[in-house]
């Protein structure tokens, strides 16, 4: 399987081609107008960067992809007790990536409701922000449809060029053993080694 660096420019060159596409198909095919079409896609390229780089396939490991969270890195170890490595949980085309996001607003909620309770039990009383925020979403994604559906679509895009770059390599690698030729490289480990190297310098 390539690395989180080589993931990561593949989230980027899938993303850059992406662009004209979409542009061209929605002032194209939809007659769209320039600002409708272009904000359309940038919506579609942003989801897509977001979903392959820190939303990435390879958080149910302990990898490079859940040091980019920084000090909310807490926010996937259920996710990755729970997810088994490369599988469709994880690495399906549709499904996993609208997990990982259902998962990380649930998680959010959660804390937030936590805040308010944990402050209440001080005897401090403050708005209920998870209630505020889900009538918050709910309203702005029935308000705008369509752009909802493109993120949502840009979201999976990003997550299917890391989940279809694994299956290449290891479909690859299969391949050419039928051949007879050896793949030396081993990647079986993922990132992981890369990860723990770091973990032990520091």
């Amino acid at each position: 399987m390539p690395d989180s660096r080589t993931h990561d420019i593949i989230t980027v060159a899938t993303g850059a081609a992406l662009a004209p596409l979409s542009y061209g198909f929605l002032s194209g095919q939809l007659l769209l107008a320039h600002a409708d079409a272009m904000a359309t896609t940038l919506w579609l390229v942003g989801a897509h960067l977001v979903s392959g780089i820190m939303f990435s396939p390879d958080l149910d490991l302990d990898s490079a992809i859940d040091d980019r969270w920084g000090i909310l890195f807490w926010i996937w170890r259920p996710y990755m007790w729970a997810i088994p490595h490369r599988h469709f949980w994880s690495h399906s085309l549709i499904f996993a990536p609208l997990l990982r996001l259902s998962y990380f607003y649930f998680i959010v909620t959660g804390t937030l409701f936590l805040w308010v309770w944990l402050l209440g039990q001080l005897g401090v009383i403050v708005d209920n922000f998870p209630i505020l925020l889900f009538y918050t979403l709910r309203g702005t994604l029935a308000a705008n449809p369509e752009v909802t559906a493109t993120v949502l679509l840009g979201f999976c895009t990003g997550s299917a060029a890391h989940s279809i770059a694994d299956w290449l390599v290891t479909g690859g690698r299969r391949f050419l053993g039928l051949l007879g030729v050896r793949v030396v490289r081993d990647y079986t480990r993922h990132d992981r080694s890369i990860h723990r190297r770091r973990l032990r310098r520091a």
